[in-house]
């Protein structure tokens, strides 16, 4: 029997941990200005200010993300927090990838009767030095790394790989960027909420469009996407 259906898969927070370490920077980030008398919610108003007016240019992951620290930092006032900063980056950047629950069990066997597509937002080099570090890379037909998930994004993949909607579903952690847009070009999407998303990614999934199978962990998946090929 042949694979006619098609599996697109967002990465971080998805198949491995990412917003926790940038939680985790934050957090020392705004610790470091309140020893300079920042308060911390000023410190965080300001961050998010910044993020949401970089992001349309700069994109996402780790160094567009210490691009804003250190924007924030000179505006704040603070001029000392350079070097930290851009250790923050490297830590980002390289971090042990750890897999969410199931990923590694499930992934291959979904490999074996779906079409696999990586879809992930972000830099080049990051995202496939993750996917090269999670070990999960030759479960992946196609990998595709982009400046950010519109409708457009997927309208553009559906073309690109001769997609045919109705055999093709979105599994991600964002309704922002991995359901609604998904739905609103005519795919299947499937939700598996995360329990820290970034607050960016944060949006109510909308009734337009087919329904969205929202499941707890990644390896209920095989419920629904795993079937032996005879």
């Amino acid at each position: 029997m042949s694979i006619t259906r098609t599996l697109l898969i967002d990465a971080d927070d998805t198949l491995w941990e990412n917003n926790i370490y940038y939680e985790r920077v934050i957090a020392e980030f705004v610790a470091a200005l309140g020893q300079h008398g920042v308060p911390a919610h000023r410190a965080h108003e300001t961050l998010w200010e910044t993020e949401m007016r970089n992001v349309k240019i700069t994109g996402y992951g780790s160094n567009a993300f210490c691009q804003s620290l250190h924007e924030v930092a000179r505006e704040l006032g603070v001029t000392d927090l350079e070097l930290q900063i851009s250790q923050w980056e490297n830590f980002i950047l390289h971090h042990p990838i750890e897999l969410m629950t199931g990923v590694r069990e499930t992934i291959p066997r979904l490999h074996a009767c779906n079409r696999l597509i990586l879809l992930s937002k972000g830099r080049d080099d990051e995202q496939l030095g993750k996917l090269r570090r999670s070990g999960l890379e030759p479960y992946f037909h196609v990998t595709e790394i982009v400046f950010d998930k519109t409708v457009a994004t997927y309208q553009s993949l559906i073309a690109n790989h001769r997609l045919t909607p109705s055999e093709t579903w979105m599994i991600g952690n964002s309704p922002r960027s991995d359901i609604n847009p998904a739905k609103a070009a005519g795919l299947g999407t499937v939700f598996i909420p995360y329990h820290t998303t970034w607050q960016h990614e944060v949006e109510e999934i909308n009734a337009d469009g087919g329904e969205t199978l929202v499941l707890e962990t990644f390896a209920q998946l095989a419920d629904h996407f795993i079937k032996e090929i005879p």
